[in-house]
C-alpha cells in the first residue's frame, strides 16, 4: 500500500485472518536475544536450539511471533542475516505462524553505556536483571527521563543505509504472506527519548510505502509519559499523556498497543482505543506482578477481538522472570513471581493452568461469523 490505509480497508484485511495468537520470541539460550540465531557463529547449534522452542510454541497452538530484528548484524554480516532470517521464517511457516518483524527500538541505554551487539560467543547473564545484565532500559534513571537512551538511528550519516536495510526488506518480504505486520518501531519515545525517533520512524514507513509493501504497518501506543507520571500510575489510567502515542496511531495502518496492567484497566484502555475505529492488537502484556495473566486476559482479548502476542515463552539467559530495575522497589507488587516467560529451561511449565488456557482458546481461532 502506497499510502496509510483507509478504515475499511484494514478491516476486510483484519477480517479475512483467523485471530492473531502469538508472543514475542526471544531465545532463551542468550543473552544477545535474536542475534544469536541470525549470526553466522555457532548457528546450526543456535538454529536447533530455537526449533524446539518454536515447536513447544506449536503445540499451544500459537500462530505468530513477533520478533527484533537486529539491524546491525544486517549491516556486519549481511548475507548471513539475510540467509539466516529466510530460514527461520520457513521455520516458523512449517507450523503455520507468521512473523511480525520489529525494525528499530527506543528501549535503550544512555550514550555512555552503549555498546555495539556482541557476535560470536554470548556473555553469560548477569544474576538479578532483567535481560541479563545491569546495563539495560530498564533502570530508575532511564525510565524516569532523568537519563536519555541512545539510538544509532541518531547519527545522521546512518540514514542513507537504514534506508538500504528497510528498502532491501521490503523487496525482499514486501509481498510475503508470512510476514503479517510491519512493527516499525518499538515503543518509541521510551528511555526518556519522546519524539526523538519520530522524524525517522515516519521517513521509514515513507520508503515502505514506496516500496509498496502489502503488510500493514504500525508504531505501538505503550504509555509514553511526558507530565511526570510513572508507568505504574498510567497502568491505573491509561490514556494520552502526551503527544508521542497520539502520533504512533497517526502514522499506523493497524492500531498495536503495549498493555501489562490488570483486568479492569486493561478494559479501560480497550474502550479509549475503540475510538481510533481500527483493529486492535496487544503487542505486549503478560506480567504477573502486575496481574496481567493468561487466565483473564487472553480470553479478554480473544472476547473483544483484539489480536495478541504475550512477552517470552523459555526462561533462560534472557531472565525474563525477574522483575524490570524501576519497579523492585514499587509497593504492593509480589515480584517473587515470574513476570514474563511460561517455561523453565528444561521446558517444564511454571503454571499447567496457563498452557491449559492457552490451548483451549487457541483451539478454535474463528472469531468473525460469516
Amino acid at each position: 500500500m502506497k499510502r496509510k490505509w483507509t478504515e475499511e480497508e484494514i478491516w476486510k484485511w483484519y477480517r479475512e485472518h483467523e485471530w492473531i495468537s502469538g508472543f514475542n520470541f526471544v531465545p532463551s539460550t542468550s543473552t544477545g536475544g535474536i542475534l544469536w540465531l541470525l549470526q553466522d557463529f555457532d548457528h546450526r547449534n543456535a538454529f536447533n536450539e530455537a526449533a524446539k522452542e518454536i515447536a513447544l510454541a506449536a503445540s499451544l497452538k500459537l500462530n505468530s511471533v513477533r520478533v527484533f530484528l537486529p539491524f546491525h548484524l544486517w549491516k556486519v554480516q549481511h548475507d548471513t542475516f539475510m540467509r539466516n532470517l529466510e530460514e527461520f521464517i520457513s521455520l516458523l511457516d512449517l507450523y503455520d505462524m507468521t512473523i511480525m518483524p520489529v525494525l528499530f527500538n527506543d528501549c535503550t541505554v544512555a550514550k555512555v553505556y552503549y555498546k555495539e551487539p556482541i557476535l560470536g560467543p554470548q556473555p553469560e547473564p548477569e544474576a538479578g536483571f532483567f535481560g541479563g545484565s545491569s546495563q539495560n532500559s530498564f533502570d530508575v534513571d532511564t525510565q524516569s527521563g532523568e537519563s536519555v537512551g541512545y539510538s544509532i538511528t541518531d547519527d545522521q550519516e546512518m540514514e542513507p543505509v537504514i534506508e538500504e536495510y528497510v528498502r532491501e526488506l521490503a523487496k525482499v518480504y514486501g509481498q510475503d504472506d508470512r510476514i503479517i505486520i510491519w512493527n516499525i518501531w518499538n515503543e518509541l519515545g521510551n528511555s526518556g527519548r519522546d519524539a526523538r525517533s519520530m522524524p525517522m520512524a515516519e521517513k521509514i514507513i515513507g520508503w515502505l510505502r514506496e516500496e509498496d509493501v502489502k503488510q500493514p504497518l504500525t508504531i505501538e501506543m505503550w504509555g509514553a509519559q511526558t507530565d511526570g507520571k510513572n508507568y505504574y500510575q498510567w497502568l491505573h489510567h491509561p490514556m494520552f499523556y502526551g503527544d508521542v502515542d497520539r502520533l504512533n496511531i497517526e502514522l499506523s495502518d493497524i492500531v498495536t498497543f503495549h498493555f501489562y496492567g490488570d483486568y479492569t484497566h486493561a478494559r479501560q484502555l480497550i474502550a479509549f482505543l475503540r475510538q481510533f475505529n481500527r483493529p486492535l492488537i496487544n503487542t505486549e502484556w503478560m506480567h504477573r506482578p502486575f496481574g496481567s495473566l493468561i487466565q483473564t486476559h487472553l480470553p479478554l482479548w480473544k472476547k473483544e477481538k483484539i489480536g495478541s502476542y504475550f512477552f517470552g515463552l523459555v526462561n533462560g539467559k534472557t531472565q525474563f522472570h525477574i522483575v524490570w530495575d524501576f519497579i523492585k522497589d514499587y509497593s504492593g507488587i509480589d515480584t517473587t513471581l515470574w513476570m514474563h516467560d511460561l517455561y523453565h529451561a528444561d521446558f517444564t511449565p511454571y503454571d499447567t493452568e496457563e498452557l491449559e488456557i492457552l490451548k483451549e482458546y487457541n483451539e478454535d481461532k474463528v472469531i468473525w461469523t460469516k
